[in-house]
């Protein structure tokens, strides 16, 4: 009997971290080590990132973060749930903590959310082929949920 055929994604994350880890992703992708990368759109090499990723046919998903930055929506940046009172994401347990506590607005995640996907396609040309997390955040609840249109 033929056994499945399994196919193995490895991802790297954080890609847009910055230039030398751009490198290193690259390099293992070109290597065979990763099959596909997931973009930080708030990070400082972002940009270099997606340019990275379309001169070496590297698909490219969406490493969604609401720990670590500065929010990508405007609005967001300033007296919002997800920012500390210097305008930063809380980091990763400042944001699992206010998770718990109900702190957290589920329509600001919404807000900054849709706005990370709009700078993606704004980097890249086109959707995420998929979408993660970045320090897990995409597997944390709270009892509440979101609506997406």
């Amino acid at each position: 009997m033929p056994q499945p055929r399994i196919l193995l994604v490895v991802t790297g994350d954080d890609f847009g971290y910055c230039p030398k880890r751009n490198q290193g992703i690259v390099d293992c992708f070109k290597a065979g080590g990763i099959s596909s990368v997931s973009l930080l759109v708030n990070a400082s090499a972002a940009k270099d990132a997606a340019d990275l990723a379309k001169r070496h046919s590297i698909p490219i998903g969406l490493h969604a973060n609401l720990s670590e930055g500065i929010p990508v929506c405007q609005s967001l940046r300033a007296a919002s749930t997800l920012v500390d009172e210097r305008g930063f994401f809380h980091g990763k347990m400042g944001f699992r903590q206010a998770l718990e506590r109900h702190q957290l607005s589920m329509e600001q995640v919404e807000l900054e959310l849709k706005d990370q996907i709009r700078l993606f396609r704004e980097l890249t040309g086109h959707l995420p082929y998929h979408m993660d997390g970045h320090q897990h955040v995409h597997i944390l609840q709270d009892g509440q949920t979101c609506t997406w249109d």
